[in-house]
This record gives structure tokens, sequence and C-alpha cells, in this order.
């Protein structure tokens, strides 16, 4: 079955770039380029903060953040509806992916986006949007 699905695909991508066009060499250059980017450590980077806040709670946290510069996870509880654990649970995600950092302040742990990184993030898109242009 994969053996005909790569039949069926080297078929079409034949008829997109043209009875004359090198196949082997196309499917060496995409598969090189993907190879590329896959192992420069900005995409991997990149790759964690986009699955961080690829999920509501996160995100909103990483709004609020941004809103307000600095919380702590009580107020996250207020303003999500959330469990202590569940907020934590998040922050964690989000400490993980390089995106905030806790700042321990007496028996509180107040939260920052961690600026950075986050500029780090967005210059990659200003990349990405320099060469759409």
């Amino acid at each position: 079955m994969n053996r005909t699905i790569e039949l069926k695909q080297l078929k079409t991508l034949a008829e997109c770039k043209g009875d004359t066009a090198d196949l082997k060499k196309i499917v060496d250059d995409l598969s090189n380029s993907k190879t590329k980017i896959e192992n420069n450590s900005s995409f991997s980077q990149s790759l964690k903060m986009y699955k961080a806040l690829s999920e509501k709670n996160r995100l909103l946290i990483f709004e609020m953040l941004l809103e307000r510069e600095e919380m702590c996870i009580c107020e996250f509880t207020i303003a999500l509806g959330k469990s202590q654990p569940t907020i934590s649970h998040h922050l964690q995600k989000l400490e993980d992916a390089n995106l905030v950092v806790g700042i321990k302040s007496g028996k509180f742990i107040h939260y920052r986006i961690k600026k950075e990184s986050v500029k780090e993030l967005f210059s990659r898109f200003g990349m990405i949007l320099d060469e759409l242009t």
C-alpha cells in the first residue's frame, strides 16, 4: 500500500513539474529541506512555544500576562475559574516552553512573560513576513 501511495505521489509530482523534471532531485531536495528545518534548534524551540500556546487556558494566561505584566496563581484561579493545581500545570507548560518565568515572593510565585524568548518567537514571524513581501 505504501508503495502505491508513493507511486501516485510521484505521478502527481511529474504532472505538476513536467515530464522533463528530475523527480529524484526534487524528492531529495524536499527531503533535505525538511531535515534541515527539523534539525534547526530555533525550529524545535518555536515548536515547543506553539504547542504550549495552542491550549486555550495557556493562551489566556499568556495574554493576561502580556496585558498585566505580572500575576500570581491566585489571580489566575479567579480570572479563569480553574483550580490552583490546574493553573500550576498550565504555567509549568508555559515555563517549559520558555515563555514565562516564576519569581518567588514569600510563599507566592508571581509570573511574568519571558520577554527575550517571546521577542525571538515573534522575530521568526517577522522573518517569515519579510520573505512573503
